[in-house]
This record gives structure tokens, sequence and C-alpha cells, in this order.
């Protein structure tokens, strides 16, 4: 019998006490939710909810279920093992590990995984494309594919982590490659594996073997020669004998239906479950489609995006490319910290055919600018695939999806994030056109200054935080001076033109965190969170500076406030900064002076 080596020391999720689906580390990432979602499911159908409640008091994590149940959750290759060991105390089965990789099609997990596998069509091309698959369930090992023949194949498992390898795995692996020909209606396959490294070999090497099309026509030929043998004799030389000599071949035929008949209800079970893959899969297309089309906020729906893309795809990490100008766009991602991000964007920016086709990378550390992304081991990513967005088109931007390791993308994959590309172009443009509209609603159209009600709820808004934080703010009101005169002599498109000139002398003069408004005719008003009165008169006079450095052809008078001092409710304190602006418009020209009352 095969024995294990030590398996790696037991410990807890490797971000326990944190959030566990922030924490990013090497060691974080080798196995994936797919996995730890099997097992619960697998033990909860064999013994029920309360199994999986012993399961999960076994290994210490009852409070981690929901990131164990989440398919695009990442954690270390001890706590896999850890799962398979108290999932076979639990079950009482010692080859609990085997039974669950071999439940993987009969249990509901990993839907888009198995739609994925499914496309290639026949057993041959998925294990022939192990290596792609692999990446969704490990990144601690790797598959290579050794020797193929008709109806039989050899991989090769290898530690390229330097985690090891353990019993439970291998039988996980056995039960996982044993179902692949159960996606097309045929018999389980034969896995032999008696290269392991559990034993001591390099790598662990798996022979299978499996059903061809022409193992049917194999019988049936049989059967006809076995009649041709025995009836035909028969008949010829011992008529007595014939109703022996029918029985054998009709016996043989009745195997021979028996094992027709098997292979339709397995054929049938699979259309059954491909079935409800296909179901499940336009379910989460429509429920992601409804969820994006709620959303009108800009932020919201980017990350909705990225959001919904990475429950489609699982395993993977997405990241979001919106074009602000040709050759300018900016990143927001499912998780990818912030200097990946960047240098992801800086690469999109330089790669304009991300922007106009479908693009899979399966290395990334072959591309100088990307490289980096391969190599950090706070989320080791090695391949890349992206949909650009076009909505009407415009293109608006890219999804991209980053896989853990290289070539970890399967076809299908590319055709299910193109899929999420054309809801988000639509979403993102809608949530776009409603930006502008109330961005319309809240600005003057002449100066692109805020208007009248922008000013006073950036006010109101000023004076509760204010309150919260225990710090004043001010307000700074403005007003023309001989304005009406410039309308009258040289009309009213020169008065606009004097308008916008104000209006950039404010913005100019303003700190970034001041809100300047048109609130009238040629009446203005600033809001100045954590401002005192002084500091609004400095600002003012840095205005009427500029203005008179624009040689502008009118002047300008201005009055402060400051909460609380000058009123502790939003009349007062406008009513304390309009007064103020009288008894400066009312001081003799050129003498006046930025105070309040």
């Amino acid at each position: 019998m095969v024995q294990a080596r030590d398996g790696p020391t037991d410990h807890a999720l490797h971000a326990q006490g944190k959030d566990a689906t922030t924490e990013y580390s090497t060691e974080g990432h080798q196995t994936s939710g797919l996995t730890s979602r099997l097992i619960l499911a697998y033990v909860e159908r064999e013994g029920g909810r309360p199994a999986v409640e012993r399961l999960l008091g076994r290994v210490g994590l009852a409070d981690h279920e929901d990131q164990l149940r989440d398919e695009n959750f990442w954690f270390n290759f001890e706590t896999k093992i850890r799962l398979f060991g108290a999932a076979a105390e639990v079950l009482e089965d010692p080859d609990a590990a085997l039974h669950i990789g071999a439940a993987a099609l009969q249990l509901n997990v990993a839907p888009g995984v198995k739609l994925a596998l499914r496309a290639f069509g026949t057993p041959r091309l998925v294990y022939a494309n192990i290596v792609r698959a692999s990446g969704k369930f490990t990144w601690a090992h790797t598959w290579d594919v050794l020797d193929k023949g008709p109806g039989e194949v050899q991989l090769r498992y290898t530690d390229v982590s330097g985690v090891g390898y353990h019993l439970a795995d291998c039988q996980y692996n056995r039960g996982l490659l044993s179902c692949v020909p159960e996606m097309f209606g045929m018999a389980p396959a034969e896995i032999e594996h008696e290269h392991c490294a559990v034993e001591g070999a390099d790598s662990c090497v798996y022979e299978i073997r499996w059903e061809s099309s022409t193992e049917w026509k194999v019988p049936v030929a049989v059967v006809g020669a076995m009649a041709a043998a025995t009836v035909l004799p028969a008949a010829l030389l011992a008529p007595a004998l014939v109703p022996a000599a029918v029985a054998v071949p009709a016996i043989a035929a009745s195997a021979l239906s028996y094992r027709h008949h098997a292979k339709l209800r397995r054929r049938a079970r699979n259309l059954k479950f491909q079935l409800d893959e296909e179901r499940e899969s336009a379910n989460r297309l429509s429920a992601s489609l409804r969820d994006l089309v709620s959303e009108l906020r800009i932020e919201d729906v980017l990350d909705k995006i990225t959001a919904n893309a990475k429950a489609a795809v699982g395993g993977k990490e997405f990241a979001l490319l919106v074009r602000d100008e040709p050759d300018r766009c900016h990143a927001t991602s499912s998780g990818l910290p912030r200097d990946l991000l960047l240098a992801l964007e800086q690469w999109a920016e330089r790669t304009p055919r991300v922007f106009e086709a479908p693009l899979t990378i399966d290395e990334l550390s072959s591309i100088p600018s990307l490289a980096q992304l391969a190599r950090d081991k706070r989320m080791p990513v090695g391949s890349l695939c992206a949909a650009p967005l076009f909505f009407k088109g415009e293109t608006l931007g890219a999804v991209v999806a980053l896989g853990h390791g290289p070539r970890a993308f399967l076809p299908h994959d590319s055709v299910v994030i193109q899929s999420y590309a054309a809801q988000a172009a639509s979403a993102l443009s809608n949530a776009r056109l409603v930006d502008r509209l109330e961005r319309l609603a809240r600005q003057d159209p002449l100066t692109e200054l805020l208007n009248h009600r922008e000013f006073h709820e950036a006010v109101e808004r000023e004076m509760a935080r204010s309150e919260r934080d225990g710090q004043t703010f001010s307000v700074l009101l403005l007003d023309l001076d001989g304005f009406k005169l410039v309308n009258d002599e040289s009309g009213h498109a020169e008065g606009d033109k004097v308008l916008c000139k104000v209006a950039r002398a404010i913005v100019e003069a303003s700190r970034a965190s001041d809100i300047a408004c048109r609130i009238g005719g040629d009446e203005f008003g600033l809001v100045l969170p954590g401002s005192t009165a002084d500091d609004a008169a400095m600002i003012g006079e840095r205005i009427a500076k500029l203005l008179r450095s624009m040689e502008v052809a009118v002047g300008m008078s201005y009055g402060v406030g400051q909460f609380p001092d000058d009123g502790p409710d939003k009349e007062l304190l406008l009513l304390h900064a309009d007064m103020a602006l009288f008894a400066h418009k009312s001081e003799p020209a050129g003498g006046r002076r930025a105070e309040s009352l």
C-alpha cells in the first residue's frame, strides 16, 4: 500500500486574524476555492450539514466557511491537505479525496470550468489542455503531457512551489482525471499511478486510458463473428444443437445491449449536467446584466463589472481599463495592488491593440513592462486575457482577466470574458451618460462652475461636517462692479466673455478643495472647507489681482462669513457674508479692504 510521507505542518488559513480575502502571498495562492468548495459540497451530500460543521471544527476553520465556498478565494496547500484529512475522518472513508475528485461533475461546483472543458469536445483535447485547466485549481503544481495515443495519455504532476506531495492530493488527482470522459457520456477513465512522488519519485505520473469511439464497433463485429461461428456450423452438422448454439451469441448480444444501455444512460446523465451548466451560465449572465444596469453611478458600475466578471471566470483577478483620452486610461481592479495596477495601466497606454480586439498573453514574463506582475509575491499572475469595451462604435476601454501562473486561460474563458465585456460596455456608457446629465444639472453652462443649488448644498454639507469634526469653514461671496455697463455698451456676448474670465480667475486663485459656484447673473460664491475668514479674504484678494492682470473691464467686491462664528445656521452665515459684501461695495474705489463685518 502506498504510504504518504509526512505532510506540511498544519496551520490555519494564511490570513487567520485578518481579512483572508485581501491577504496576498505566494503561500496563500497555492490552491483555489474550487477545491475547498468541492470538498464541502461532497461532505454535505454524503453526511449532511452536521458533517460539514464537524469538518470545519476539526480544522479550526468554522469562521471561514464563506471563504472556503468562494471559488475565487485562494489559500495554501497545507489547508487543502487538512481539509481532505478531515473529510476522510468525518465520513469514515480513507479514500475520501479520491471520491471527491470523481464526484466533481455531479456536484454544483465550477459550472464555468465544466463548460470551458466540455467545449473541447473530446477527452483527448481536455487532457491535452490540462496544463491550462489546472491553473484554475492549483498554482503550487503544474501538469505536463508526456505521451498520447488512441484512448490513452500520460500526464506528469510536478511541484513548482516547494510544498511537496501528499497521498490525499494524489487520490484527488486520480478522481478528477477519471471523470473527464464522463463529460462526454463515456465511462470513467482507468487511472494507473505507479510512478509517485510520495514514494520518492521526482514527480507523479498518471497513466490514463478511456474508451475510444471505435470500441463500440469491435464488440458488434465480435458478436456477428460468434454467431457465424456457432449457429451456422450447428445448422449444417447438428440441427439439434441449434438452440444451444443460438444461446451463445444471444448471451453476448444481451451483454452488449446492457453495455449499450449503460452508455445511453451515461450520455443522458451527461446531457442533463450539461443543460444545467448552460442554464446556470445563462442565468449568471442575465443576473449580471440586471445588476449592472441597476447601477448608474460610474464608481459603483466599475466595481460591479469587475465583481461579476470575477464570479464568471473563477480563480482570476480582474482589472477594468477605462479610456479617458485616445492615449490615456485609468484602471480599477478587484484586488490588484496599486503598483501592479499602475504597471498594467502604463502597458495598456502603450498597447492600443488591447482596446481593438480580444487578446490573450500566455506568458506575462515575456513582456518586459508586465514581467513584474509575474514576479510579484503578493499576487503572482502569469497570464492575461482581455476583451475591449465597444458600444455604438465607441471604444470605452477593456476588461482584463489575470490568471495565476502562465497559460491559465482556456478558449472558452475568452468567450465568457467577451460576453461580460459587452455587458460592461453598455453599463459604462449608461453610467457616463447619467454622470454627464448630473454634471449638467449641477453646473452653470456658461462658466462651467457649479450652480446656485450646488452652492447651497455645499454650504449645508460643510456645516454638517464642521459640526461633526469641530472645525471651521468660510464662504466667500463675490459681485462684479460695472458689469451692467459692459452688457449695455458692448453687448451680451462681450459680457459672457467677461464672466468666463472671472470664472477662470476664481478657479486659478482657489485651492483644489474649494467649491466655486456662479450663484446669479454677475454673482459668484465659494465654499472654503477648513478655512478662516482671513484665509477667505486672501483668496478674494488673489482673485481681484488676477482680474486686474486680465484687464477685465469690471471691478469686484466680496464679503466673507466664517462658520460658526458669523452664524450658527446657513441663513445667518450667508446674511453676514452678504452684509460684508455690501460694506465692501460702499468703500471708495481703490481703498477697499477684504474684511468681514
